[in-house]
């Protein structure tokens, strides 16, 4: 069952980050910020589409864990916020 939801969470990140950097190829371990996919308001903007799509709420621990920099890191995230 996990891995069908963070596979349906991954293909939804790398389609918000392709509408908004489509010459951006994103691995999902680079960090998007240091690749230039997303710029401080980018950020803002994802982090409510995310909390709106997967009816979650970030915390501040959440933006302080490195993972939150890479895609791979953001679907383990939000996975563990699904299961709270």
């Amino acid at each position: 069952m996990h891995e069908t939801r963070e596979a349906a969470i991954e293909q939804w990140l790398r389609a918000w980050f392709t509408e908004r950097a489509p010459e951006i190829e994103l691995k999902r371990e680079d960090n998007y910020f240091e690749k230039g996919a997303i710029d401080s308001f980018g950020v803002i903007e994802l982090i409510e589409e995310m909390e709106s799509h997967f009816s979650v709420r970030f915390t501040e621990q959440d933006f302080q864990d490195r993972r939150f920099a890479t895609l791979i890191g953001l679907v383990q995230i939000l996975r563990e916020r699904g299961e709270d």
